[in-house]
């Protein structure tokens, strides 16, 4: 089976504090499990380095093992003596979940007596995975990666997988920008989360960007698209002021432009610092000559699911 990226549309670090968030699969990039071919002698650098890794991540298992009681721990080793490996297109340090999906995977494949219907439950178990890598999780990474749906979180806690984004895909060009450097989520998360202890920072992320987040995702499902790009501005412009150090450098000039232009809207994608610039634009043309201009590699998202 495989298991897609994803891409949060709205609620990055908000999430981490109770916001709404939204989050669709991306099928151009996945991942699933292999066995290396039995008549090979040598396995690949990939196969090699992916087992290693998974190998290291058993270790982990097993030492705290009374926080993964929810998996087959014994399984998931025997299975690596065998040369399992993760066979992934998803770009590390792109913002598209390549760490959730190989969660997601070991959920699906190692959970013991998992009520699947659950999906509080599930999301949870996929979040104590997941910190393995970033050591704060919101668990929503690997649940769209494992569920395969778009999905509307009231609060960390609370998933629905009934939203129709129909309306905003036949509204709304989306796009990925590829800024060709890497982020580092599980630093970035710390910082922001340091950050956050500040009092003069805290009070702008409870009083003004959860609000915006929420308030534009309200927005967004209500179809109430004019309302929608005056939040989508606000969004894209605390974002530029106050997460700067999450935006590669090379792109603040196009966040300017948008903000200038109105023809296109830029944000961050997951954890920024690198990785995929998200873009969104009712222009598309005018989006896509922009972007050509100036050489940016980008890529057009198209309604998968």
């Amino acid at each position: 089976m495989d298991y897609p990226a994803k891409i949060i549309l709205f609620g990055e670090y908000g999430i981490l504090l109770n916001s709404n968030a939204l989050a669709i699969p991306y099928l151009r990039f996945s991942g699933r499990f292999r066995f290396p071919d039995s008549l090979k002698r040598h396995y690949s650098q990939h196969e090699s380095e992916s087992n290693s890794a998974m190998t290291k991540l058993n270790h982990y298992f097993k030492d705290h093992s009374e926080d993964f009681e929810f998996l087959d721990i014994q399984q998931f080793e025997s299975d690596l003596a065998l040369g399992m490996y993760f066979d992934s297109s998803i770009p590390s340090g792109s913002g598209l979940g390549s760490s959730g999906a190989l969660s997601a995977a070991i959920y699906d494949r190692y959970a013991v007596n998992a009520t699947q219907n659950d999906l509080r439950n599930v999301k949870l178990n996929l979040a104590v995975i997941e910190s393995c890598y970033h050591g704060v999780s919101s668990g929503i990474d690997p649940f769209i990666s494992w569920i395969h749906k778009p999905v509307l979180f009231r609060n960390m806690d609370d998933p629905d997988t009934t939203v129709d984004l129909s309306p905003f895909f036949n509204t709304y060009t989306l796009f990925l920008i590829n800024s060709h450097s890497p982020g580092n989520t599980g630093a970035l998360v710390n910082y922001f989360m340091e950050k956050y202890q500040e009092s003069g920072f805290r009070e702008l992320i409870d009083l003004e960007y959860i609000p915006v987040i929420n308030q534009t995702i309200n927005a967004l499902l209500a179809s109430d698209f004019s309302t929608f790009e005056i939040l989508l501005t606000r969004y894209s412009k605390l974002q530029l002021t106050h997460f700067r150090s999450m935006i590669p450098e090379k792109m603040i000039n196009h966040f300017n432009h948008s903000l200038d232009t109105g023809q296109f809207y830029l944000k961050i994608c997951g954890s920024g610092g690198g990785g995929y610039i998200l873009g969104i634009s009712r222009e598309r043309i005018k989006a896509e000559a922009y972007f050509s201009l100036n050489q940016l590699d980008y890529t057009v998202v198209e309604q998968l699911i």
